[in-house]
């Protein structure tokens, strides 16, 4: 264990046991207050019945007040303690996964990103990207949608047709400026799971901001000027009396009517407000919680700002969180008169509903457009502290190299698949500048894991994470990947077809000119052995292309003996097994050169199948 490795466990540890201690002493905190509340709470019931049964003394009526000034001061009191207390709740719980993320214990891991999976991607299913014990679960701390979904954007960064290395880069600093700071990550991310219920984004707000509020302007002035006649022929015939009193209550019965003819179409408007008025608040906290951040990298900065936006119609600028609180604090109207007694008085009095309609709509013109881009910037601060978790799971990673090429190579020194445990994880040297490397060996001896640690790792880096490795240079390249073939007998795909499939899709990547890494596990193990060679050896002249590099594994020898005029780049590798006493074993380390060697019938015989 390294150095790096210890420290990350001290510190995960010693956070947990300071979080216990945080906890403990407010529980203890909480259960005092609760008894003072108490004690205060019979003090009033005490006084009260000294009051009735001393001839009804003031002084302990005086006291009675006093102490039920007090038990609500608790009350107040031990409600804040309690809400901290489930803070570190949820702090305690969010330092236990990152634990089960050091152990790819994914059991704790619940968000697995299945509702994520892309079909027919070029690459997402078969490097596990998306769905269980993926690498979505693993690093994954996003709880808004915003978060989810921009997670998934960058780490398929390598199926667009344009990537900003610019952008790849920036992303690599502000990383690793979160994966320094792992108490304010943890304290960012509780802020998210607490105030965010579903992995949702508030569709109602957004629909209120895309809408324009419908209001009658000529319906609304006249209610305004209705509303004024009524209180001034009311205030003129409490000076004159008389039978001047029909006045007022004529514009009274007009001031019915007009509520009467606007409520169904007010009601729509109002109604979408009671659907997103819940989330406004807790939107609000998580602005205000990035917004307070201190930050140094230039991305970090950039979000900062996004979140204060330009300035509005006034001349000044806002933060996010105070325009949700403006908000809010309109929604308060509105909640106002959504009781129904308070509708007819409000609404009677003065022409309540078009004030809170026109509230709305200059909210809506002032802000509402600023509020998507905003929001978009939480997901964008979720995202990176979800790719900051590589370096808390791997503390001896390295930052990717990355070039934009038009000759695309891989260079990994020390190279490790991320979704495999770091206890158990064999690293490997590995590197291609042109061509194809061919990989060879026995079944079970790391062909496959090969060919998903490099394709995994480059989807890494072009999200903007470290790799478990201890150095990684490559360059900018699209990734097509034909590894995990399944059948689907519901549409007559055989697995033959299906893979088929995926092979034209890779040959269409490479027909685009863009620099290409494609990985081929057992090519055409479906079919025939001539036909599975020769298919392969088209495909593989198809693929060779200045442009292009890729790993394709095989057991078929004579696939790689095809090669004798050098018409393909190719270079070969191979992983190798060892027998003992006690049976088959491998060390799942690269060498040099092709293999020759088959373990199937030391398996079958294994398994049963043969003697």
């Amino acid at each position: 264990m390294s150095e790096k490795t210890e420290k990350r466990d001290l510190d995960l540890e010693s956070r947990s046991s300071e979080l216990d201690r945080q906890l403990k002493e407010i529980d203890e905190k909480a259960g005092r207050l609760a008894n003072i509340r108490g004690v205060c709470f019979l003090g009033v019931l005490a006084f009260v019945i000294l009051y009735f049964y001393q001839d009804r003394n003031i002084a302990y009526l005086i006291c009675g007040l006093v102490l039920l000034v007090l038990f609500v001061v608790f009350v107040i009191l031990h409600g804040r303690i309690k809400s901290k207390a489930k803070r570190i709740v949820v702090l305690s719980e969010i330092n236990s996964r990152y634990v089960a993320r050091t152990l790819h214990d994914f059991s704790k891991l619940e968000d697995d990103g299945s509702d994520l999976k892309a079909e027919k991607h070029p690459f997402a299913g078969d490097l596990d990207l998306f769905g269980p014990k993926s690498l979505f679960a693993l690093i994954n701390v996003a709880h808004t949608a915003y978060g989810r979904r921009q997670l998934r954007k960058w780490l398929l960064t390598a199926a667009q047709e344009e990537m900003d290395l610019n952008e790849i880069k920036a992303r690599q600093k502000a990383v690793e400026e979160l994966a320094s700071q792992m108490v304010l990550v943890q304290e960012l991310e509780a802020e998210t799971k607490m105030n965010v219920k579903k992995k949702g984004s508030p569709q109602a707000l957004l629909a209120f901001i895309a809408a324009e509020v419908k209001r009658s302007k000529t319906i609304n002035l006249i209610r305004i000027v209705n509303s004024i006649l009524m209180w001034a022929s009311l205030i003129v015939a409490i000076i004159l009396g008389g039978y001047i009193f029909f006045v007022p209550v004529a514009f009274f019965v007009i001031q019915q009517f007009l509520m009467a003819c606007t409520y169904k179409s007010n009601a729509v408007t109002f109604t979408l407000v009671e659907k997103f008025y819940p989330e406004l608040r807790a939107y609000s906290n998580i602005f205000s919680a990035l917004e307070n951040v201190e930050v140094k990298a230039d991305y970090l900065s950039l979000l900062k700002k996004r979140l204060y936006g330009e300035a509005g119609s006034e001349g000044k600028k806002q933060s996010a969180s105070n325009q949700l609180s403006s908000l809010y604090k309109i929604c308060l109207l509105i909640q106002v008169r959504m009781q129904p007694l308070l509708y007819f008085v409000l609404n009677t009095v003065l022409p309540f509903d078009e004030l809170c309609l026109y509230l709305l709509e200059k909210w809506r013109k002032d802000s509402g457009s600023k509020i998507p881009e905003k929001l978009d910037a939480i997901g964008e601060w979720e995202a990176l502290m979800s790719l900051s978790m590589m370096r808390m799971i791997y503390p001896d990673s390295a930052v990717p190299e990355i070039v934009d090429s038009s000759e695309p190579y891989f260079i990994g020194v020390g190279i490790g698949h991320p979704l495999i445990a770091e206890k158990k994880l064999v690293r490997n040297d590995f590197e291609l500048h042109k061509g194809c490397a061919m990989i060879t060996g026995s079944n079970m001896s790391g062909k496959t894991t090969l060919l998903r640690t490099v394709g995994i790792n480059s989807v890494l880096a072009f999200a903007g994470a470290v790799c478990p490795c201890i150095s990684l240079k490559l360059s900018l390249m699209n990734i097509g990947a034909s590894m995990r073939i399944e059948d689907n007998l519901g549409e007559g795909v055989s697995t033959f077809y299906a893979e088929l499939v995926k092979i034209e899709r890779i040959v269409k990547m490479a027909d685009s000119g863009r620099p290409l890494l494609f990985l081929i596990d057992e090519i055409f193990r479906g079919t025939n052995s001539k036909d599975r060679t020769d298919g392969a050896w088209t495909v593989l002249q198809k693929l060779h292309k200045p442009s292009i590099i890729g790993l394709m594994s095989t057991h078929d020898y004579e696939l790689c003996k095809m090669n004798t005029n050098g018409e393909v780049d190719l270079v070969y590798y191979h992983f190798s097994e060892f027998y003992d006493d006690d049976g088959l074993h491998f060390d799942y380390k690269l060498k040099n050169g092709m293999s020759t060697e088959t373990n199937a019938k030391y398996l079958m015989k294994l398994v049963g199948i043969t003697d």
